[in-house]
Order: C-alpha cells, then sequence, then structure tokens
C-alpha cells in the first residue's frame, strides 16, 4: 500500500469511527463548546460583525478554527489555519465530508498534487498550504447572510 492509500484508509476509518459531529455546517451554534471541548482546543475570541458571529478555537497544536454564524444561530461558514488540517469530518459534518472527500477522490492510480477543493451551488471548499501551514475554509452559499462574501473567508484563512 502506497503513502497515498494509506493516507486515504486513513481519513476513511478517522470518519467512520469519529463521534457524531456537532456544530457542524448547517448546524446550531450552541454546540461550538461542544466542539471546543471534543478538538481539545481553547475558546480565543467571539466576535459580532453585523448579522455574523465568529467563533474562533485554537487547537492544542496551534491551528486556529473559525465557525461563523447567522443571527439565527446557524453555522454557514467554517475557516482554518496552522500546522495541522482539523478534524473536516467534524467541521463539515458527515454528509458535507462525504461530497468533499467524493469530489477529491483520485482518479485512477495517478497521484496528484493540487489544493483540494469542491464547488456546488449550496457548499464550496477551498483548501491550501503545505506541511506545517495549511489553510482552508467552507461555506454554504445559499445560507450566508445578505451582502457576506467569501473573500473574506479566504483572507482570514491565509
Amino acid at each position: 500500500m502506497t503513502s497515498w492509500q494509506a493516507g486515504i484508509a486513513l481519513s476513511l476509518l478517522i470518519a467512520l469511527v469519529s463521534a457524531p459531529a456537532h456544530a457542524t455546517l448547517g448546524g446550531k451554534a450552541s454546540t461550538i463548546e461542544n466542539d471546543r471541548i471534543r478538538m481539545v482546543g481553547r475558546k480565543s475570541a467571539q466576535m459580532v460583525q453585523g448579522e455574523v458571529t465568529s467563533h474562533e478555537v485554537t487547537l492544542e497544536n496551534g491551528t486556529v478554527t473559525r465557525q461563523l454564524t447567522r443571527a439565527d444561530g446557524t453555522v454557514f461558514a467554517v475557516s482554518w489555519q496552522g500546522p495541522v488540517r482539523p478534524n473536516l469530518n467534524q467541521l463539515f459534518g458527515t454528509s458535507y465530508f462525504q461530497r468533499f472527500q467524493s469530489d477529491n477522490a483520485p482518479a485512477g492510480r495517478i497521484r496528484m498534487r493540487r489544493a483540494l477543493a469542491s464547488t456546488h451551488s449550496d457548499f464550496v471548499v477551498r483548501t491550501g498550504g503545505h506541511a506545517g501551514a495549511f489553510w482552508g475554509f467552507a461555506f454554504l452559499p445559499k445560507a450566508a447572510p445578505a451582502g457576506f462574501s467569501a473573500q473574506s473567508l479566504q483572507a482570514g484563512a491565509q
């Protein structure tokens, strides 16, 4: 088994045995504290800008995650930046995570180095970086408040 195949197998195993996600995309902000505990992180900040509240959690490994909520408490976007990728299954939720994995499954036996991404009318993901410096964001365009720009996510994640 190549290291690439082992990585995919490990990702799938983690997705299968992970405890259920909480404050996932489309979920409620009231469970973000459960996420912080599960990811063994410390809540660093909570900032409100208009109708958007940003809940920032710094993980023990130094990665910073942000979950953005609308005024009604629905999580419509997540972003991360740091030396290690966070548990994306937990941040995205199982159904969005499966779509993300499916969109980024390798074609055949050819391994390509590229940033992982998903683009759908209801779910968008962009990732990038390298060992020790990863970033990314995901959001639900149809759930975002009026006037929200994905560029603010990208700027905050890099």
